[in-house]
């Protein structure tokens, strides 16, 4: 046995993947399992991020397209190898279109920044996390997940400043 107390683990796991052009990442606490895109059937007047609806065991399960969910504009034609993140929080459950699965990394409290700069006007973001090669936006599984299928169709905004912190860095 060590002598020496350890401090609370400050550190998190969380799920990256990409959309619209962006790096976000989600706790992977929120994300259930990572499937392929299947078909969806589509729902009649829904908001444009809504894919449709996918049988997923029997039970109905939203399809979102996370870029255009975030307002990053339309994404292009779905791939068969599109993943599809089955992320629940807070009772709500639906499959995120992602462009790419970067991974998962265990990320430390301190690599989280400027949750200030995100409260105003609640944006789907809780902070950024800072890496080595740049940083990636920590969304608010709860508020992505939150879609209203009684006529509300405008996408959430991250505003530019947000969209300059998430843009991938081109290749050097």
């Amino acid at each position: 046995m060590s002598n020496h107390a350890a401090g609370p683990d400050l550190s998190y796991q969380f799920l990256f993947a990409t959309a619209g052009g962006c790096r976000f990442c989600l706790r992977l606490s929120d994300v259930e399992r990572l499937l392929p895109l299947m078909q969806v059937q589509p729902v009649p007047d829904a908001p444009p991020y809504l894919v449709g609806i996918m049988n997923l065991a029997g039970e109905a399960v939203p399809v979102i397209d996370l870029a255009h969910r975030l307002g990053l504009g339309d994404s292009p034609a779905y791939r068969m190898d599109n993943p599809v993140l089955l992320t629940r929080s807070g009772g709500l459950q639906a499959g995120l279109v992602v462009d790419d699965v970067l991974g998962v990394k265990r990320i430390q409290r301190e690599a989280i920044r400027g949750e200030d700069l995100f409260r105003e006007g609640l944006p789907p973001v809780l902070g950024a996390v800072i890496l080595d090669d740049g940083a990636a936006l920590l969304l608010d599984s709860l508020r992505i997940l939150d879609i209203d299928l009684s006529g509300l169709t405008e996408p959430l905004t991250l505003g530019e400043e947000l969209l300059a912190l998430c843009r991938e860095t081109p290749p050097a």
